[in-house]
């Protein structure tokens, strides 16, 4: 099972994560605060898997963060806040942050993200990705691509199973049905796809397919006449 705390000062907010939380297969909620006094008395002891902490809440901080990272390392830290900024961002990932979703994100990709952090990788949301992609400032793109670059590539399952799917031709629709997930999470993991591998469009994913031997190419993309 994979052990989550929740910590956030709105009591609303909080209660929507929960309630996802225990909707999600194999995920159960350890505890939860709304403020980082509480947070610090309860989550030594309980020692979680991951942290979701909403940084922008009245009662929270970054310092929240490096304290937590301090003095639990093996706990990782899912940042689930209202709206951001590319200066929220970079510092949430100096002070420690693992992965990164907005509230305003659906059920199905904030459970992905619990899932993907869980499991060692780095996940960010469609919307916060779309930003990172469009930086134009190259200090702020270096330090981004520093850290949440993958060396060596981690690609998820899911992810592989996207790629086979996008290789072999199908629609965003297609996969979110074949998947059982929603347009807007397949769309997200194509972000991180081609973040991950340096890659800005469809034909990359296919010839990352092709050369992986992920899909036979009698079957790929090309071969369809669909680009």
């Amino acid at each position: 099972m994979i052990e989550v705390f929740v910590a956030d000062s709105s009591f609303l907010c909080r209660e929507g994560i929960i309630s996802l939380i225990q909707a999600s297969k194999g995920v159960v909620l350890v505890g939860e605060a709304d403020c980082s006094k509480t947070l610090m008395s309860k989550i030594g002891k309980l020692q979680p898997d991951i942290l979701m902490l909403n940084y922008s809440s009245s009662s929270f901080d970054f310092e929240d963060i490096g304290l937590i990272m301090n003095f639990l390392p093996k706990t990782k830290i899912l940042a689930v806040t209202h709206d951001f900024t590319m200066e929220d961002i970079t510092s949430a990932i100096e002070a420690g942050v693992t992965s990164h979703v907005l509230l305003e994100c659906s059920r199905e990709e904030i459970s992905d993200a619990i899932y993907a952090t869980a499991n060692g990788e780095k996940f960010f949301c469609g919307k916060i990705v779309d930003k990172m992609m469009r930086v134009d400032e190259p200090g702020d793109l270096t330090a981004l691509a520093a850290e949440i670059a993958c060396d060596p590539i981690r690609i998820s399952s899911r992810e592989l199973d996207i790629i086979k799917l996008i290789a072999e031709g199908n629609t965003n629709k297609h996969i979110a049905n074949s998947l059982f997930i929603s347009t807007h999470t397949v769309m997200t993991h194509r972000k991180n796809i081609m973040s991950k591998l340096g890659i800005s469009n469809t034909a990359g994913i296919v010839l990352y397919a092709v050369r992986e031997n992920l899909i036979d190419p009698e079957k790929f993309l090309f071969n369809q006449g669909n680009i």
